[in-house]
C-alpha cells in the first residue's frame, strides 16, 4: 500500500511537470523548418519541436553506444581479474590441501610405534 503511495507521488512530481514542459515546448515550437540533407538532392520539412526532440534521442543513444563502447576495456580488465582470483583461490586451496597431507605425513612418521624401540627381543634360551 505505501508503494503505491510513494510511486503516485513520485509521479505526480518528476513525471507530470516534465509531460507539461514537453506539450507546452511542442506546441509554441510548431512551426516548420527545412532539412536539407546535403549531398543528397533530399529534403525535407518538420515541426521545429520533433527535430529538436528527435535530436535529443538520437543524441542520447549515441552517447549511450560511445559510452558503452569505452567501457568495453574495463569490462574486459574486470573479467580477467575476476578469473586470475579464481584462478589464485584454487591453488591456495590446492596448497593447503598439501600443507595439511604433509603435516599429517610428518605426524605420523614422529609418532612412536607399537613396537617397543631397540632389537628385537630375543627368544628364552632352551631349558632343555
Amino acid at each position: 500500500m505505501k508503494k503505491l503511495k510513494v510511486a503516485k507521488v513520485l509521479w505526480l512530481v518528476l513525471v507530470l511537470p516534465a509531460g507539461i514542459v514537453l506539450v507546452t515546448f511542442v506546441v509554441v515550437n510548431r512551426g516548420p523548418v527545412t532539412i536539407d540533407f546535403w549531398p543528397l538532392p533530399i529534403d525535407m520539412q518538420a515541426p521545429l519541436s520533433a527535430m529538436i526532440i528527435l535530436s535529443l534521442i538520437v543524441g542520447v543513444i549515441w552517447g549511450g553506444v560511445a559510452s558503452w563502447l569505452a567501457a568495453g576495456t574495463g569490462r574486459k580488465r574486470a573479467r580477467d581479474t575476476v578469473q586470475r582470483a579464481n584462478q589464485a583461490e584454487s591453488e591456495s586451496r590446492d596448497l593447503k590441501n598439501r600443507v595439511a597431507r604433509l603435516e599429517s605425513e610428518v605426524r605420523d612418521a614422529k609418532a612412536p610405534s607399537k613396537t617397543p624401540a631397540g632389537p628385537p627381543a630375543l627368544p628364552p634360551a632352551n631349558a632343555a
